[in-house]
């Protein structure tokens, strides 16, 4: 699976890397499976992550070394 990181819109980066639950308080309405998720046991192609946000960046790193 490739994404390209430079292409998601900035609010939505997180919940498309992550996933995210249905919750009233973000109006969520169902849950959303994120890539890491998708992938499970597979592989992602993370393109331009140099163009996500800082702090995105921060918790994809934690995210990989706890993997």
């Amino acid at each position: 699976m490739r994404i390209k990181c430079g292409a998601l819109p900035e609010g939505l980066a997180e919940s498309e890397l992550f996933g995210h639950e249905a919750v009233a308080l973000t109006g969520a309405t169902r849950r959303h499976c994120g890539v890491f998720e998708r992938a499970d046991r597979g592989t992602s192609f993370l393109d331009e992550i140099g163009e996500l946000p800082q702090s995105l960046q921060v918790k994809l790193l934690r995210t990989l070394q706890e993997s």
